[in-house]
This record gives structure tokens, sequence and C-alpha cells, in this order.
């Protein structure tokens, strides 16, 4: 799998696949943005992607692949 990288908080890098229906909201068919804060809970990073309409609409592990 093809990943893209940009900065998440305090410069760390996160990536996300490149393919980008994980950022489609599936109601309003728009585009998701990261939500900026990334829970760590002993499992891996998470980040979710919302539409400002219709709230979260998928969650990445972007380290899911280096386990």
């Amino acid at each position: 799998m093809e990943y893209d990288e940009f900065d998440g908080p305090d410069g760390v890098p996160i990536r996300v696949p490149t393919s980008d229906g994980y950022r489609t909201c599936s109601e309003c068919g728009g585009d998701c943005y990261p939500d900026p804060s990334i829970s760590v809970d002993g499992q891996g990073a998470r980040i979710a992607f919302v539409c400002p309409d219709h709230g979260a609409q998928s969650i990445l592990d972007p380290f899911e692949d280096q386990r």
C-alpha cells in the first residue's frame, strides 16, 4: 500500500493511504479533515477524519502495517 505523509502534532510525521476514499463523507460526499488530536491507547495511534456537517467518517491507524 502507498502512503502520503504530513506533519502531525509536534512535527510527528503521519502517514495515510494515498487512496483518498477514507476522506470522503458517506452522507454528503464532501472532503473530511484529519482531527488534530491523536489518541494513543497502547495499541497504536488513531486518526479520525471528520466531516464538518456529519461527524467522524473514518479512523485510521497509520502504523498498522508496521506491527
